[in-house]
């Protein structure tokens, strides 16, 4: 009887203790509904009709048409009096950043991160991080034709400057967050994620050790032409349980007991053949191990075309989306305990450490039938590097080990197995000495190239003659 009653009193606690974790919940998010009215759809509207026009010219990174709109962001979080959130006080973080090139060295701009915060009144020491990427590709050089990146990212771009309002009108309410809320609007996505690296890996102006979380905000304004037919009101989640089940499970209750969305998990795999858990700005602060959640709805057929314009957006989707990641944040931000951190275990690989005479074994010039490139494959400061032939050697791939004729790049989603076979040719022949045997020895190297779930086979491309052997001939 003693047992049980010992029982029946921890039952008794835990009912106790989640009924009061409810009513908090419900208190928040009833507070919360109030400052979402503010996020609409006529709002957003107006913000993309101007970041995503003509005018801003594509937001290439490091021209003209980037500078309007980091202008732009600027004097929006002026306007509504969101406080700078870089050292300056003038809302930009400025950087160098080098840009690859097609051929030939890379070019060097001059850009900027766009960063406001609204300070938390009791912790405000600690961080929700809120990222979109304000770039876009540019101008279409030999038409002049501009790609507006309407969706990508422009959608989650305006998405930022409506949560940021909403949470300013909570601030002049006195119900402001708890923890400080930081609006990062990140260059240089569409050049490698460059922004945000330089943020986590160069300047983390808010330290990451107290960021509690990154929501990442990608493309939120379109429907995936996979899922038509399907139910609208949907939207991508990727990350949120892998590095803590806290922000998962916060995050479908604060879905649940808002707008009740379809939170379509089909891309949250690492190993995912889309590769998108590593193709946005959350990545960076993901492997520094900060939570992430990465929203998104899908690529289309507009996806990096002049054709993802204004008019596709579904602006009514794009305001339900914008305040769930609002609900989100403010759940984050108000809650008494930080997130609880519990990464999942990295998948096992084999492990396989080359040495240099191993790599040597798999270096060569490799070509396909099916893929009209050919790459070199060399030994570089110990690791393997790859790089299409006639292309300078800055711009080579350095390929991680992964067993012993295996080799990936994590970020490419890209694999490479070589596969060697040897076989020996024996030669006789008959002289006044006696036979002689000659044996000539013939390695085929394959090398197997696994991207997006294809595999292309390429050959090793056989050297040419030696001059002697030309001279025989």
């Amino acid at each position: 009887m003693k047992i049980l009653s010992i029982i029946m009193k921890k039952i008794f606690s835990i009912i106790i203790i989640s009924f009061l974790t409810i009513n908090f919940n419900f208190s928040q998010l009833s507070k919360a509904k109030k400052f979402a009215k503010s996020i609409t759809e006529k709002d957003l509207k107006e913000h993309l009709t101007i970041y995503a026009s003509d005018e801003f010219e594509g937001r290439d990174t490091g021209e003209e048409g980037q500078k309007k709109a980091v202008n732009y962001l600027r004097d929006y979080y002026k306007s509504i009096k969101v406080e700078a959130g870089d050292p300056d006080k003038d809302y930009f973080q400025p950087m160098s950043l080098t840009l690859r090139a097609r051929r030939g060295k890379g070019k060097t701009v001059d850009t900027e991160n766009v960063i406001a915060i609204i300070k938390g009144s009791e912790i405000p020491e600690e961080y929700v991080i809120i990222t979109a990427h304000l770039d876009h590709v540019g101008i279409q050089k030999d038409t002049g034709e501009v790609f507006n990146g309407a969706d990508d990212d422009g959608s989650g771009t305006v998405a930022l400057l409506e949560i940021a309002e909403a949470f300013k009108k909570a601030v002049k309410k006195g119900q402001g967050p708890k923890r400080s809320i930081v609006f990062l609007h990140v260059t240089g996505e569409e050049k490698g994620l460059l922004g945000s690296k330089y943020y986590t890996d160069n300047d983390p102006i808010y330290p990451l050790e107290n960021t509690v979380v990154n929501l990442n905000v990608d493309m939120i304004g379109r429907i995936d032409p996979t899922r038509e037919a399907k139910n609208r009101d949907y939207i991508y989640l990727i990350g949120s349980d892998h590095d803590s089940q806290d922000l998962h499970d916060l995050s479908e209750q604060t879905n649940k007991e808002t707008l009740n969305m379809t939170l379509d998990y089909r891309f949250n795999d690492t190993d995912d053949p889309n590769r998108f858990y590593y193709r946005s700005d959350h990545y960076n602060f993901a492997k520094n191990g900060i939570p992430i959640i990465f929203y998104f709805t899908g690529t289309h057929e507009d996806y990096h075309k002049i054709t993802d314009t204004v008019d596709k957006i579904e602006f009514d989707l794009l305001e339900m989306r914008t305040k769930l990641i609002f609900y989100t944040a403010w759940n984050i931000a108000n809650r008494d305990a930080r997130l609880v951190m519990d990464p999942k275990p990295e998948k096992s690989a084999d492990s396989y450490s080359h040495s240099k005479e191993e790599i040597k074994n798999f270096e060569g010039v490799y070509a396909s039938n099916a893929f009209p490139l050919q790459f070199k494959v060399y030994e570089k400061e110990g690791k393997l590097a790859m790089v299409p032939v006639g292309r300078s050697s800055e711009e080579a791939m350095i390929l991680d080990e992964v067993s012993k004729n295996k080799f990936k790049m994590e970020m490419a989603g890209l694999e490479l197995e070589f596969k060697i076979n040897e076989t020996k040719n024996e030669t006789k022949n008959v002289s006044e000495d006696g036979v002689n045997i000659e044996i000539d020895k013939i390695i085929e190297k394959k090398m197997l190239f696994k991207i997006g779930g294809n595999e292309i086979v390429f050959g090793l491309v056989p050297p040419p003659p030696s001059p002697e052997k030309q001279i025989e001939k």
